[in-house]
Order: C-alpha cells, then structure tokens, then sequence
C-alpha cells in the first residue's frame, strides 16, 4: 500500500470511497490559528498541541474523517462522509475545540477536482 493511499473496511479505495458519500470541506481562519504543534523534542520540551490538532479533533466530533488534509496555519481542509456531517455543526465543533472565534470561520465544500488535482471551493 503506498504512502496516502485510503483504506476504508480492510481495502484500498480506488477511486471511491466505499460505503462513504465524500464531501470535500475547507475550513478557513482569517486569523491563521491551524498552527502546527510544537515543542516534544525532550522531556524538559512538552509537546504543546497546535490549533490545526485541535481542529482535527473539532472535525472528528461531529463527521467521519475518511481523509485530512497536511497542517496549514489558514485553513484546514478535510474529505468527510457527508451523511454525516452538518456543517452548521463542524464549524460550531471546531471553534470550540480551538478557542477561534466561529465569526473568523469560513467554511466551504468541494466537490469538483481540477486536473492538477486540486479542488474548487465555492
């Protein structure tokens, strides 16, 4: 199995995500809070968890993940079982789990992949 490849239910999905409906969301912060963590490099460094961990976490309470994207201090951007998710709900979760004000949350969908393979978020 290659590095990012999905595996959903023991198999590797190819194309589609099996027994899941992907929605594609970017959650954007005006004010850049994704940070990554930080420190974890000693016993007398703690690991301090970043804004982007938090998000994650924020995501996780109230969508099936099937995939997340890499750290970005602006936005977070996540692939998610649309049967399950309420974005109403994801921004109100990630707000809470990383103390951003939900007025600095933008929150977008994707569901058209560019050739480069990126997303267009409307």
């Amino acid at each position: 199995m290659a590095i990012g490849q999905v595996k959903v239910n023991g198999k590797v999905a190819a194309g589609a995500f099996y027994g899941y409906q992907p929605l594609v969301v970017k959650i954007a912060d005006s004010g850049s809070g994704f940070t990554a963590a930080s420190g974890g490099t000693s016993q007398s460094d703690p690991l301090v968890e970043g804004g982007y961990d938090k998000a994650v976490r924020g995501i996780q309470q109230v969508a099936s993940v099937v995939w997340m994207g890499a750290q970005a201090n602006a936005s977070v951007t996540a692939i998610v079982d649309a049967a399950t998710c309420n974005l109403t709900e994801l921004k109100a979760a990630v707000a809470a789990a990383t103390g951003i004000s939900a007025s600095n949350l933008t929150v977008t969908t994707s569901s058209t992949l560019n050739g480069a393979g990126t997303f267009t978020f409307a």
